[in-house]
């Protein structure tokens, strides 16, 4: 019997991508136990506003420098929550599936999460369930892996009882250089995403925006149905 397991840092608002990652997988483990990176996807992402692309940060206190990122806190003084709703709402007031995706997100939003590894991984789970994704979701700061780099995420398989990795695609050479899956012979395979455009209100079609950008165009069954074709194309299917 095969356990696929996914392993990815927690993003603010994530591209499909992530969540196509997601539907791939048995397990999936957020990567919160290693290195806080600033100013990277861990903090923000794009929306697509009047004038163009709109980046929303996520501000968070001031740490060492080595932090993991599931001790790394957000500045709630700077208001930053009601700031993204309120970019968020003009930016996509007047799209199809605009108040149930809005709903979600001043539900999600709206609640006090004071870690960041928190507040993206608790939103990531939820849309996954929205988008009728059945994977199990870990935290890696739970599971006390050993190692780094490869090692680390050998370490993350062998933990959730994986029988095999599915990687990112950006993973691949660093992998291939450490070889340290190929010297345990176990099994890995790469993630293979096709973006598909949707209709986003706007011409040309802009790829790899947050997740909600495609809910609010197509609404969270249009959403899955495209996360399906993603990996129907993937896969060489039609």
């Amino acid at each position: 019997m095969t356990r696929t397991a996914a392993i990815m840092q927690p993003t603010y608002l994530p591209y499909l991508g992530y969540f196509h990652l997601i539907a791939q997988a048995d397990v999936f483990v957020f990567l919160d136990d290693v290195q806080f990176a600033r100013r990277s996807w861990q903090q923000r992402n794009r929306i697509w506003g009047a004038g163009g692309e709109v980046m929303l940060s996520v501000p968070v206190q001031k740490a060492d420098r080595d932090a993991a990122i599931s001790t790394i806190e957000t500045a709630e003084t700077e208001r930053w929550r009601e700031k993204h709703l309120n970019a968020i709402r003009h930016a996509y007031a007047r799209r199809p599936f605009f108040a149930e995706t809005m709903a979600f997100l001043e539900d999600q939003l709206g609640t006090p999460t004071p870690r960041l590894a928190d507040l993206n991984s608790n939103l990531i789970t939820i849309a996954a369930k929205r988008l009728g994704l059945t994977t199990e979701f870990v935290q890696a700061s739970a599971l006390a892996a050993s190692g780094e780099r490869s090692h680390h995420l050998l370490a993350i398989c062998q933990a959730v009882g994986a029988s095999d990795y599915l990687s990112p695609m950006g993973s691949r050479d660093y992998m291939v250089e450490d070889g340290v899956f190929a010297q345990a012979n176990f099994p890995v395979r790469f993630q293979g995403f096709v973006e598909i455009p949707y209709d986003q209100g706007h011409e040309p079609f802009t790829p790899f925006m947050a997740f909600t950008d495609a809910v609010m165009n197509l609404g969270w069954e249009g959403t899955r149905d495209l996360i399906a074709r993603m990996s129907l194309k993937a896969s060489g299917g039609d």
